[in-house]
């Protein structure tokens, strides 16, 4: 299933041309709009990949641009468009929708070691949200001649927490070292189920183990654990998806051939119109 959803940017033809756009995201055709990001265009048209949108819900996208130094909308506004829930957990790093990962479910734990011993199935599997913890922000200062000190506060922060996940394969392990490397917050989506609307999150140290001193080293399988705070949402100024990225143009295509033989061309991959295959 898609972890984010490919809008088109579409701008005005003017001089001097226009190279970075501001996509903005909105609950209806007129607002209450929020930026979201910036994308390059070529042209007129370039492509921005949502891998924040709510899953369920249709939103608009309006498009703003500077041209001598004042910002102006662009006349197309692009929605409405819905991004059908997977009914898993999602990670994902605002700055690079190439690399979402989706968790899946396991219903016990019965069913968690069956599905960790099997080498067909979900390559990786969401195993649980650790507690909650809402920190105060406050300072006590003993005062001259008082029982009680003074009490300095401010309001309380919004959550730490943590994760734990399962990956089956060697490919897996890459994926979630790609994903965590860059280092930054990553944006968490689960079902509804767990209480816990969509959120932004800075992950601390990224914990590796094997599950269990029982299993053989030699089988790919990993847990993974890391704790997290709760920020603030990031401005996504993409690196690009699917082939919108060059390690995967090469992958893909070894040679101009290959790539040319698809119909597509170098501005289709500048642009991020190409999609592998």
């Amino acid at each position: 299933m898609a972890t984010f959803q490919t809008v088109t940017v579409t701008v005005p033809l003017i001089s001097p041309r226009i190279t970075t756009v501001f996509v903005e995201r909105g609950t209806s055709a007129t607002g209450p709009w929020t930026r979201i990001g910036q994308t390059e265009v070529t042209g007129t048209t370039g492509y921005f990949y949502d891998n924040t949108a709510p899953y369920d819900v249709p939103v608009w996208y309006r498009f703003v641009y500077v041209t001598f130094g004042s910002e102006i909308v662009a006349p197309t506004i692009v929605g409405p468009l819905t991004l059908a829930g997977t009914g898993m957990v999602v990670l994902s790093d605002p700055n690079r929708p190439w690399a979402d990962i989706e968790f899946g479910f396991c219903a016990t734990s019965e069913s968690l070691t069956a599905a960790a011993c099997s080498p067909i199935g979900l390559e990786f599997m969401w195993a649980r949200f650790e507690g909650r913890v809402r920190r105060y922000d406050a300072g006590l200062f003993d005062r001259l001649n008082s029982e009680t000190p003074a009490d300095v506060y401010a309001r309380r922060k919004n959550l730490d927490s943590g994760a734990r996940l399962l990956t089956k394969t060697l490919d897996a392990i890459d994926r979630v070292y790609d994903l965590f490397t860059e280092g930054g917050p990553l944006y968490l989506r689960a079902p509804a189920v767990y209480g816990r609307t969509d959120f932004y999150v800075q992950p601390y140290d990224l914990a590796e183990d094997y599950l269990s001193d029982a299993i053989d080293q030699r089988f790919p399988h990993r847990i993974w654990a890391f704790a997290y705070t709760v920020v603030d949402p990031v401005f996504s100024i993409q690196q690009g998806t699917d082939c919108a990225n060059w390690c995967a143009v090469k992958d893909t295509f070894p040679t101009f051939a290959d790539l040319t033989a698809t119909g597509d061309t170098w501005a289709d991959v500048a642009t991020g119109a190409t999609v592998c295959p």
